[in-house]
């Protein structure tokens, strides 16, 4: 019986509220600063004062004399008991606590640990540390010129990463193209601004190091202080608690993540670091800077015949982000049908906190860089953009469609989408209206981009799922959610599964001690491979219920189905007997020992990515006054496979727009050109609030299922995909249109107010 015939009964595709909001809107959630244990210390980091300086000498000796202060470390205390990061990337080992030399400003150089926080941050401004400066690399194209400063004497050039991404006969193509359009461009640098900033605390009993992290990777961190710790201790329970945002900045296991259970263990005390939002900005890792240097081919009737260029990711300090540009490149050739592509990709390393993961992770700039080509391309042109976009989109009868650089699309009708769009969305009427505003002397534009983007990758997921007495479903999983209400949406696969009341359903996760195997909540995966992991779980306890209940019904197994909450006889539907009373034979039979029958593992392998895509559209409005943009209306159309949740939905495509707004309009870390952060706090740092939000937001979705049992595609990145691109075009439309010049480009992200000023001022 395969499972997906169980789904949308009762709960699946509803508007369930989430399980998870009444505790926490009751002030019951526990993030990693309330942990409180007896006997707890409290670490504070003395970091890098310098962008690059090699590191003579780490003085303790002020703050260890300092109040509170029980004991303090450099490097040299933890050598040998704490090893390095190391990389296949040419790159010095990255160390818990820098050793020699600094990378960028905010490296970890020592840690103090006190009876109190105040106590902690007060001593870690008496450790003194000896610095020679050195020459700070901090654009990545002057850090690839032969005698620019070495970042990693490893890496010559300063590039951590290469390769090229080639296709068809670009020679040719641009050999044959009637048109050329050229263009370079730039996202550039973000923090994930999560309202929660990392944090761990960790206790030790002698035997077990147990670790409260905020994290999206339990799992990886369980494995990473097992290889880090030496020597390492008999067990690890990392334990995952409530999480105040992620976005990608907590995949990674950073140094403080080590260095505090490791402190714990050697203190023979709890010990927690939890940071304050200037030290997470530096020490948490950014997003974005990639930018891209792009022609495009084209013949006189708007087909797309190549592209060429090379793509350059600032990854700062260290490789942890070096795969950033390479998923940019591999996703450049978004919904059409190129054939023929030569693209470079680098990774180059400069000063800065390290490049990884931020919602998106590399597809929104590749993305935004070639819906930036193809309106490029309209204007040359003179061509309405839809119809261009149209005359190049790969044909639904070409699925599955391997691209130009190698991605393997699942699914989809690209052009049948944007022209429902094109009617749905009413974006002509919009334009109509756009321009009737511009007559009353409003300064709007209208942009819109359509989008296609990798979600539910691998390399599995895991479930456990038992049956209680009672009735009550108990769900373990090795997803770790992080705010997304997930745990509402395996409860609702389960509930119509099972038969059961979506409230007799409870879902944990995120915890190495409750579940040995798990991957993580990041790249739109979650409830597409978490939740066929529970479908998988789920399907297991019904085939092991099927022979007792087909021995309760007096029949052969073989005659007996299943429909959700009973199993009944084939040739006589009539005669069933309920799940639940079949898990009541099995303990009055085997009393505890039930619990092993009742109780199903999962390891679900998704196979292969699958493929979200569809259609954006912006109005924004520009002050002419300050050229401050904003967008006022935002209407989308999107193919999500089957929807567990509308609600969920809604919420996750919401929350990615509204980042994708700021990504373009407002949040940029700003360096100097010595390599020092300019942006240290959240009034310099532009995150987008509540009085940015549009006035109105209107979603549209389509259903196409996938391969997967419950048919899901995944949704959390989408928004800030496709709202870049859609953005950018608005704000160019509302300046062209007010000063009825052609001319301005949005290449760089965030689009700057001085620029549209710049812009709007009359020529001459």
């Amino acid at each position: 019986m395969h499972p997906s015939r169980w789904i949308g009964w009762r709960y699946v595709g509803r508007r369930v509220k989430r399980v998870e909001d009444h505790r926490l809107l009751t002030g019951r959630g526990r993030y990693v600063d309330d942990v409180r244990l007896e006997g707890m210390l409290y670490a504070a980091f003395a970091r890098s004062e310098y962008p690059h300086a090699l590191v003579r000498k780490v003085d303790l000796s002020d703050a260890l004399k300092a109040p509170g202060v029980v004991a303090a470390f450099s490097y040299s205390d933890l050598e040998g008991s704490l090893k390095p990061w190391t990389f296949d990337a040419p790159s010095s080992p990255m160390y818990p606590l820098a050793r020699d030399k600094v990378r960028y400003y905010g490296e970890p150089v020592a840690v103090v640990v006190a009876r109190d926080p105040y106590q902690a941050a007060d001593a870690v401004e008496l450790v003194s540390v000896d610095y020679e400066p050195l020459e700070p690399v901090v654009d990545p194209l002057k850090a690839m010129e032969p005698d620019a400063p070495r970042v990693h004497d490893e890496a010559e050039r300063n590039i951590a990463y290469s390769r090229r991404l080639s296709c068809g006969d670009v020679e040719k193509a641009f050999r044959e193209a009637a048109v050329v359009v050229e263009d370079t461009l730039w996202v550039a640098r973000k923090y994930a601004a999560s309202l929660e900033p990392r944090g761990v605390a960790a206790s030790y009993d002698g035997s077990t190091l147990t670790v409260w992290v905020s994290t999206q990777t339990p799992h990886d961190h369980r494995d990473e202080l097992l290889e880090k710790i030496v020597p390492p201790p008999s067990d690890v329970r990392v334990i995952q608690p409530d999480v105040g945002g992620a976005f990608g900045a907590k995949i990674e296991v950073y140094p403080e993540e080590v260095v505090v259970p490791y402190l714990a263990m050697r203190l023979g005390r709890p010990v927690k670091w939890y940071p304050s939002r200037r030290e997470d900005m530096v020490a948490t890792t950014h997003g974005r800077d990639i930018r891209a240097e792009l022609a495009l081919a084209a013949s006189r009737d708007g087909r797309i015949l190549g592209v060429r260029g090379r793509i350059i990711g600032d990854v700062g300090a260290y490789p942890l982000g070096i795969f950033l540009p390479l998923i940019a490149g591999r996703i450049l050739p978004g919904p059409y049908d190129v054939r023929s592509g030569d693209v470079e990709v680098l990774a180059v390393y400069t000063n800065k906190t390290p490049l990884a993961a931020y919602r998106g992770a590399g597809r929104p700039e590749g993305i935004f860089f070639m819906e930036r080509m193809v309106d490029l391309l309209a204007d040359e042109l003179g061509m309405d953009p839809a119809e261009l976009r149209l005359r190049n989109m790969v044909k639904p009868e070409a699925m599955p469609y391997r691209n130009c650089f190698g991605w393997q699309y699942d699914s989809g009708d690209y052009p049948g989408t944007l022209k429902r769009g094109l009617k749905l969305l009413r974006l002509r009427e919009l334009e109509s209206w756009v321009e009737e505003e511009r007559r009353k002397g409003r300064l709007l534009g209208l942009g819109y981009a359509f989008y296609v983007e990798i979600t539910s990758g691998g390399p599995f997921e895991t479930a456990k799922v038992s049956l209680e007495r009672g009735g009550t479903v108990s769900i373990v999983v090795g997803s770790t959610p992080t705010g997304q209400g997930d745990a509402t949406g395996f409860a609702q696969i389960a509930a119509d599964i099972l038969g059961v009341g979506v409230e007799r359903v409870r879902v944990r996760w995120g915890d190495t001690g409750l579940i040995g195997e798990g991957v993580g909540t990041f790249g739109s995966r979650t409830i597409t491979v978490g939740g066929g992991a529970v479908i998988e779980a789920v399907s297991e306890l019904v085939e092991r219920l099927r022979p007792k209940a087909a021995e309760m019904l007096g029949v052969d197994p073989g005659r007996v189905e299943y429909r959700p909450g009973e199993f009944y006889v084939v040739d006589s539907p009539e005669d069933f007997v309920g799940l639940w009373d079949v898990v009541e034979q099995l303990y009055r039979e085997l009393g505890e020992k039930a619990g092993e029958v009742l109780s199903a593992y999962a390891k679900y392998d998704p196979k292969k990515p699958v493929y979200p895509y569809g259609l954006h559209a912006a109005v924004v409005e520009i002050d002419p006054e300050t050229g401050v943009p904003r967008v006022v209306e935002y209407r989308a159309l999107d193919d999500v496979g089957r929807i567990v949740n509308p609600m969920l939905l809604e919420g996750q495509l919401v929350g990615g727009i509204v980042q994708g707004i700021g990504d373009t309009l407002y949040e940029e870390m700003v360096y100097t050109g010595d390599g020092y952060p300019a942006t240290l706090s959240l009034s310099d740092y532009g995150v987008p609030t509540a009085l940015e939000y549009p006035e109105v937001v209107e979603l549209h979705f389509q259903e196409t299922p996938t391969h997967h049992p419950h048919g899901t595609r995944g949704v959390g990145e989408i928004g800030t995909i496709a709202a870049p691109p859609a953005v950018a075009r608005a704000v160019e439309d509302a300046v062209r249109r007010y000063t009825g010049r052609g001319g301005f480009r949005v290449r760089r992200l965030p689009v700057k107010p001085e620029d549209i000023l710049a812009a709007l001022a009359p020529k001459g």
